[in-house]
């Protein structure tokens, strides 16, 4: 990257790197949106598929938000870069932790594990612009804010239910 660039937070490309950055969050959400909705399949009908399916829905309106903070910035996503959005959300959409939607052992576990890990990447979004929104006044502060006590609460529930049924996945059938 040249100086000029550099001083310009420009990538090679062009494209700013606060763009990048959000358009790779961006194809990341999509996929982690189809995730909540494949997770949301596998706890149907169990007594915790009321909070799965809430999840999934606070995770949808989260994305919302990610891209209207995107096009306020002026840094929509570019053409070139939806597929990649498409091609995330339709593989999540198979649901490759959990194709089956079973309801015991690793591949559940391992579903969880990656809610969770949608969630961080989530959570650390909003730690960064809540930063930028220190100096940018076009990122708004309190809306950030709460878009990270969200994500924070989002964290809790799915650890929590990660494990409370941990025991469950593991110890039945000897799997």
């Amino acid at each position: 990257m040249t100086m000029n660039a550099k001083q310009h937070g420009k990538e090679p490309s062009g494209e700013s790197s606060l763009g990048t950055y959000l358009h790779s969050h961006l194809i990341a959400a999509a996929a982690g949106e189809r995730l909540f909705e494949q997770a949301a399949k596998t706890w149907k009908d169990t007594p915790r598929g009321n909070t799965i399916a809430r999840l999934a829905m606070e995770v949808s309106a989260d994305k919302a938000t990610l891209e209207g903070i995107t096009e306020g910035l002026g840094l929509g996503i570019p053409a070139y870069k939806k597929p990649f959005a498409w091609t995330g959300a339709h593989l999540a959409s198979i649901g490759p932790f959990n194709p089956l939607h079973t309801k015991t052992g690793a591949a559940e576990q391992l579903e969880l594990e990656a809610l969770i890990s949608a969630v961080t990447g989530k959570s650390l979004l909003w730690k960064t612009l809540g930063l930028l929104s220190r100096t940018d006044p076009r990122i708004g502060q309190e809306p950030v804010a709460n878009l990270l006590d969200r994500a924070t609460a989002q964290l809790r529930e799915l650890e929590g239910l990660l494990l409370e049924t941990a025991a469950e996945r593991f110890t039945d059938a000897g799997q």
